[in-house]
C-alpha cells in the first residue's frame, strides 16, 4: 500500500509540469526587461520617453507592438523607444510593451504614468529694497524658506509624507508626515541643490524634484535722498557732485539675512576714515555737510554680523563738492 500511494503522487507532479511550462511559453513577464521612463515623475502635459530596456537579450529579433490605455501606438511598432504626452494631472496612463519573439511566445511589459503636479517655492530671507523689481536671493547663512505645492494628487497636504534633503544632507532628521514647509540655513558655495520627496502613508511614491539653488554675496548700494522726492531709484555709481551744501545718502544692503539688516552687530559710516554718527534716526542714512569751497571726501558703510562674518558687506563712495 506504501508504494501505491507514493507512485499516484509521483504521477501527479510529473503530470502537472507540462501544463505549466505551455502556459508560460504563451505569454512570458521578463524579470530582466523593463519599461523606463524618463522623467520618473512628469507634470500634466510634459513629455515622457518610454524606452525599452532589454539587458539579457532575452527577447531578441521580437516584434515590437506599443500600447498607450489598450490603444497601439502606430508609428511607434518595432521601435525601442516612444515618446508620449502625459495626460491630466492625476489620470493615470498605462503604457504596454508586447513582444512577440521568433520562437512564439510572448512577453508583455508594463508601467504606468502619473502626473502630478509638485512645485517648490523658494523664499529668502534677505533683504532687498522696496523698490527693487528683482527678487532677493539666499546668501551664506541665510534662512530660506520653502515651501511644497502639491495638485490633484488626491490626497490633502497633511496626509502625504515629505523628505526634504539639501545637498547630502536629510533634513529633519527624516520623512516626516505633513511637512510640505521647511526652513533651512544657505551652506557654504555657489549653489545648493534641495531635493524633495512626496510618498503616499503607505510609502508609494507619488513625485521627486529638485532645485537648484544660487548664493551670492551680500553687496551695499548708495542712494541719494531728497526731502521732497524721498529716495532716488538710481543708485550712486560711484561718485555724486554735492550740489547745495549738504546731501542725505542711505546705504541699502542687497540679500543679508534679514536679521541681520534688523539687528547688525557692526553698523558703522566712515567719512574720509573717520566714523560719524551723524545718521539720526535711521543708521543705514548719513547726512553729510559741505567743508569748503571744492574738494572731495571719501564715504565709507560696513554692516555685518559677527557670528557670521559672511552675513555682512561693505562699500564706498566720493563726493565731490
Amino acid at each position: 500500500m506504501r508504494t501505491l500511494i507514493i507512485f499516484l503522487i509521483t504521477i501527479v507532479s510529473l503530470s502537472a509540469s507540462p501544463a505549466l511550462a505551455q502556459l508560460d511559453t504563451n505569454s512570458l513577464t521578463n524579470p530582466e526587461s523593463t519599461i523606463e521612463t524618463k522623467p520618473e515623475y512628469p507634470r500634466p502635459g510634459e513629455e515622457v520617453t518610454a524606452t525599452l530596456k532589454d539587458y539579457q537579450g532575452s527577447t531578441y529579433g521580437s516584434k515590437i507592438t506599443w500600447l498607450l490605455d489598450d490603444q497601439v501606438i502606430e508609428e511607434a511598432e518595432n521601435q525601442r523607444e516612444v515618446k508620449i504626452i502625459a495626460g491630466e494631472a492625476g489620470k493615470t496612463q498605462n503604457i504596454k510593451v508586447v513582444l512577440n519573439t521568433p520562437q512564439g511566445s510572448r512577453v508583455i511589459l508594463q508601467n504606468t504614468i502619473n502626473p502630478i503636479y509638485l512645485d517648490i517655492i523658494i523664499e529668502p530671507q534677505t533683504r532687498t529694497p522696496d523698490f527693487y523689481l528683482g527678487r532677493s536671493l539666499p546668501s551664506i547663512g541665510s534662512i530660506v524658506n520653502a515651501t511644497a505645492l502639491v495638485s490633484d494628487s488626491g490626497f490633502r497636504d497633511s496626509d502625504l509624507v515629505y523628505t526634504w534633503r539639501l545637498n547630502n544632507q536629510v533634513l529633519e532628521g527624516g520623512p516626516i508626515r505633513g511637512r510640505n514647509q521647511i526652513s533651512f540655513t544657505t551652506p557654504i558655495g555657489d549653489y545648493s541643490s534641495l531635493y524633495l520627496q512626496v510618498t503616499e502613508p503607505g510609502g508609494v511614491v507619488l513625485a521627486k524634484r529638485a532645485v537648484s539653488i544660487p548664493s551670492v554675496a551680500p553687496e551695499v548700494h548708495f542712494y541719494e535722498v531728497s526731502s521732497l522726492f524721498g529716495i532716488s531709484q538710481k543708485p550712486i555709481a560711484k561718485n555724486l557732485s554735492l550740489i547745495g551744501n549738504s546731501v542725505t545718502v542711505r546705504a541699502e544692503p542687497y540679500n543679508l539675512d534679514s536679521r541681520v539688516y534688523n539687528n547688525p552687530d557692526i553698523k558703522e559710516w566712515k567719512v574720509n576714515g573717520n566714523k560719524s554718527t551723524d545718521f539720526g534716526g535711521n543708521p543705514y542714512e548719513v547726512t553729510l555737510q559741505r567743508t569748503g569751497t571744492f574738494g572731495q571726501s571719501s564715504v565709507q558703510f560696513h554692516v555685518r554680523d559677527t557670528k557670521q562674518i559672511l552675513q555682512g558687506a561693505q562699500s564706498n563712495i566720493l563726493i565731490n563738492f
